[in-house]
């Protein structure tokens, strides 16, 4: 997996929910980032356009994941498309 993959979800994280960029980490889990359903869906909709991957079926098992979790899974979607 690839920094750049990291950062670019790191940098959506941030610069487009507005989470802090001090409270993300590997293992932080994204149910302590406060992130609503909206956000969630934005959050799918930038990384679609971004990665052209689709995680709308991961929907409402993201809010269980870790930062490092959801990379993974963005890494695993790029690779098999």
């Amino acid at each position: 997996m690839s920094n750049d993959l990291r950062s670019t979800i790191h940098d959506i994280l941030v610069d487009d929910l507005e989470v802090d960029t001090e409270s993300i980490a590997t293992d932080v889990r994204l149910d302590t980032l406060e992130l609503d359903s909206l956000a969630i869906v934005e959050f799918i909709t930038r990384v679609k356009e971004e990665f052209n991957v689709d995680l709308a079926d991961e929907e409402s098992a993201l809010k269980n994941k870790t930062f490092g979790e959801l990379v993974e899974l963005v890494d695993a979607r790029l690779g098999s498309s």
